[in-house]
């Protein structure tokens, strides 16, 4: 069948207008194949388009209609426009913080100036708290059993006592020194040492007894008096404490463990670089103040074992410190020490009492060194020590420099003490890891050992003015009252003290052995003070601060036991008296030291 023009015309005017109006009209999300286009689809049959699918329909394909945009130029678009956008962003960016880090530059500099301009006050600040003030501590403790309590010295500190006679088995844990050092150094020039330290506070008072007596007492109905047992009080004064039935503790004051001043004394360090420009001895100095004496402590430091015993002479009657003025100090030639000395004046007294004297004491002490020396106690040495003063007492009766051609009692009398030592410490590299060290001493003193000095660790009650229990030692005081306050005694001893370092181990074996006799005047045939004493010990070193000990201690009156005749010493008459050798004291102590 033809088909006329005029029908194809309007066939195609109306598809024409279809599709105008379809692309007129919004298209649903399920009629378009992509957004901003149409799928086409025609009818076979009619010749129709349609912009959805359906019977009789195929598929023409997909109109982008007139204006329409596309989806990839969009995404181009915005690419093209995000990516100038991040690099005009990274722009100021980078131009924001080149500007930045050079303001910080700028800041950085002027930051470097002012603290530049303020290094010398902090520096000054640091210097002064952490390199001219020094604090430092020393601390002794023990635990000590007592297997046989006699009279005798104390072992270690002036607060070292124990129950005498009769207490056998006494033990004890004890604090026995707590020092606080505190130096301060605000230059080259000076140097100022305060050091307090601990010590046993123990009462000075009476002992008192009650008894029973009758005495009337009027009762206050009617006047009538009654006579009635009551107990009557009686008091003793006394110089101390007494403890047990028989023992007397000497000292002051009552209370628990307290402190005092051990140390507080100033060093002028450069007397002999700056003022006398002695090259050999610019590492001297000029001591004021309370400060050690001339021997002890250099002993201790050349023995090394104070924590467990004292050196001899301290041991027996000198102090470890004196008030007064002094010079010191090593002598050496190419860093090799030759000499040292230490030689000065003094109050009579030592640091636990004030002066009452107007005399004064000397005491000196020089040590050489024929190899040289490292250190203060390095190497083979020489030492000699001399100490001459008088009693503490008051100018009204103190006879001072008469007393040696006078018949005095040992208050009265001047006090002389020398020591001469042999000496030798080892460096451990020298000999396999052996360190070693040894020390021979011989010592002389004239009336510088008296009973309060026996006394020091433990005496009878009757040297403090209460009479022990049934008169037992009353006797026996009165006789060393009497040899040793002669005012002509005159002392001997011989000490060896030493160590032994365990090669490659912590253990060092360490001892002292000292003999002593307390008066050898010649009137004196055989003194029943005679004594030995030992601290025999093993030491083991558990760091650079702490070290431990275990020693067995004794003080041994070696003579048989006798009864003493009477004998007229000097003007002093030493009355008879048996069972004359005092008992002697065995004990074992458990030692520590810390120091820092």
């Amino acid at each position: 069948m033809r088909v006329s023009r005029g029908k194809v015309a309007i066939a195609l005017l109306g598809a024409a207008l279809t599709l105008a109006g379809i692309a007129a009209r919004p298209v649903l999300a399920q009629d378009a194949a992509a957004p901003g286009t149409i799928t086409v689809y025609v009818d076979q049959r009619t010749g129709q388009l349609f912009n959805r699918p359906g019977k009789g329909r195929t598929k023409l394909g997909n109109y982008i209609p007139s204006g329409a945009v596309n989806p990839a130029e969009i995404e181009r678009s915005v690419e093209q426009k995000a990516e100038e956008q991040l690099k005009t962003t990274q722009a100021q960016m980078r131009a924001e913080f080149e500007q930045n880090a050079s303001q910080q530059q700028q800041w950085n500099a002027e930051m470097a100036k002012q603290l530049a301009d303020m290094r010398p006050a902090w520096e000054e600040f640091g210097a002064r708290w952490y390199k001219k003030i020094s604090i430092g501590t020393l601390v002794y403790a023990y635990y000590g059993l007592w297997t046989h309590t006699g009279f005798g010295p104390q072992f270690m500190d002036v607060n070292m006592q124990w129950p005498g006679v009769g207490n056998n088995g006494y033990n004890e844990f004890a604090i026995n020194r707590a020092y606080l050092d505190f130096r301060f150094t605000p230059n080259d020039d000076f140097t100022m040492r305060v050091t307090p330290d601990m010590y046993a506070m123990i009462n000075t008072g009476t002992k008192c007894t009650n008894s029973a007596t009758t005495t009337s007492v009027t009762v206050p109905k009617g006047g009538t008096k009654y006579s009635i047992p009551v107990p009557a009080e009686t008091c003793t004064a006394s110089s101390g404490d007494l403890v047990g039935n028989n023992t007397g503790w000497a000292q002051t004051v009552d209370g628990p463990l307290g402190l005092r001043l051990k140390y507080a004394y100033l060093d002028y360090n450069t007397l002999f670089r700056k003022v006398l420009a002695v090259d050999s001895m610019r590492e001297d100095k000029v001591t004021f103040g309370q400060q050690p004496n001339p021997l002890v402590s250099w002993e201790e430091d050349e023995w090394g074992y104070r924590y467990t015993s004292q050196i001899p002479w301290n041991y027996l009657s000198l102090p470890g410190a004196h008030v007064g003025l002094s010079v010191k100090g090593p002598i050496k030639f190419n860093e090799k020490q030759y000499a040292d000395y230490d030689i000065g004046v003094f109050d009579d007294p030592g640091y636990r009492s004030v002066e009452q004297s107007s005399y004064k004491q000397v005491m000196g002490r020089l040590t050489l060194n024929p190899l040289g020396a490292k250190s203060r106690t390095d190497g083979l040495g020489i030492t000699y020590f001399y100490n001459y003063g008088y009693p503490n007492k008051a100018e009204d009766v103190q006879q001072g420099p008469s007393s040696l051609t006078k018949s005095l009692t040992a208050l009265d009398a001047h006090i002389m003490r020398m020591s001469v030592l042999l000496h030798y410490n080892a460096n451990p590299a020298d000999f396999g890891g052996w360190g070693w060290g040894l020390i021979g001493e011989w010592d002389y003193g004239q009336n510088a050992f008296a009973s309060n000095n026996l006394y020091s660790g433990s005496g009878p009650s009757d040297a403090i003015g209460i009479p022990s229990v049934g008169n037992r030692f009353t006797g026996w005081n009165k006789m060393v009252s009497a040899l040793l306050g002669t005012g002509q005694s005159h002392q001997m001893g011989w000490d060896v003290l030493g160590h032994l370092d365990i090669a490659h181990t912590p253990f060092t074996i360490f001892g002292l052995w000292e003999v002593f006799q307390p008066n050898t005047q010649g009137q004196i045939k055989k003194n029943p003070l005679d004594f030995y004493r030992y601290d025999l010990g093993l030491q083991y070193l558990v760091n650079q601060n702490l070290r431990i000990a275990f020693t067995a201690q004794e003080i041994n009156y070696y003579h048989s036991q006798f009864t003493f005749p009477e004998t007229v010493v000097g003007s002093t008459t030493v009355p008879e008296t048996p069972f004359a050798v005092p008992r002697d004291t065995h004990a074992f102590f458990l030692n520590l030291e810390f120091k820092y």
